[in-house]
């Protein structure tokens, strides 16, 4: 009998020695087995062929999952050169409503949102990038996406895409302050044109605070503070007058030009309520 138990007992021992393996040091481990990797929701960046770009979110479970976003700001993307310095960031003119919001995505769905890069980057001069995307839903705005870029600069007359100093014609007024007249200025193209015009022009104690650029380049808001040093109507027509012929001279594709005061219109001035978009067609002053 005691025979009998001792077979069984050294049978059992060596089934447990075979279902274990034994590092190079010596010590038994006992074999784990394989984790499947965790899906959970992806993103991802991809250039297309005309030049813009689009960003996907992707639910990859098999359970419906939450973002939270914090305003309505959906992604955040921007410009990096060699040096990884930041040339661009999309929120960096833009306003978005301070809501809490949430989207729902169900298993498999995705959330497809374009890049409007040809607009947006019209500022940037050519060369070659590193676009940064994120998404600003809580959950995801770790997962930065990188993807290099080649930007081949605006195809209308708007930008010099190239580190380069050129002369540009602006307008300042007449001695009589009666006329805008034009003269010669040089200007930066590796810098913003929109802030050096409007520093080159402005002779009274006003500051262009940023300016955004809509509809496909037609239509420019300039948001500016220190209104209310602009004197006198003769000054009111002046101040206009320099500002919308330099830009109108300068960028051919606009068709209007808006003015905010730290973001708010309509801008009042002394004299004038300027509610109404400055349009091409229109002669601001006598332009000689």
């Amino acid at each position: 009998m005691n025979r009998i138990i001792g077979s069984v007992f050294t049978i059992f021992l060596i089934f447990i020695l075979t279902s274990c393996g034994t590092d190079n040091s010596g010590i038994t481990t006992v074999n784990e087995p394989e984790q499947q990797e965790d899906k959970s929701v992806t993103t991802k960046i991809e250039v297309e062929e005309d030049g813009n770009a689009k960003f996907t979110i992707k639910n990859e479970t098999d359970e419906e999952v939450t973002l939270t976003y914090p305003n309505g700001q959906d992604l955040e993307y921007q410009l990096l050169d060699n040096e990884k310095n930041t040339v661009f960031t999309y929120s960096a003119n833009k306003v978005f409503v301070l809501m809490i919001s949430e989207k729902v995505l169900k298993p498999s769905e995705e959330i497809v949102i374009p890049l409007d890069l040809k607009t947006e980057l019209a500022e940037v001069s050519a060369g070659s990038y590193t676009l940064v995307a994120w998404a600003t839903a809580e959950e995801l705005s770790e997962q930065k996406q990188e993807i290099a870029y080649e930007w081949a600069g605006h195809e209308g007359e708007n930008v010099v895409p190239s580190d380069t100093t050129e002369t540009l014609v602006v307008f300042k007024g007449d001695e009589n302050a009666e006329n805008v007249v034009p003269y010669e200025a040089t200007f930066e193209f590796s810098e913003d044109l929109f802030h050096q015009i409007f520093e080159e022009i402005m002779e009274l104690d006003v500051e262009l605070i940023d300016y955004r650029i809509e509809n496909d380049n037609k239509k420019l808001v300039l948001n500016m503070k220190g209104l209310d040093n602009v004197q006198g109507s003769a000054g009111e027509n002046i101040f206009i007058g320099t500002i919308v012929h330099s830009y109108f001279e300068n960028f051919p594709d606009l068709e209007e030009i808006y003015f905010e005061e730290e973001g708010k219109t309509p801008v009042e001035l002394a004299h004038t309520v300027v509610s109404e978009p400055f349009t091409r067609d229109q002669n601001y002053t006598n332009k000689k």
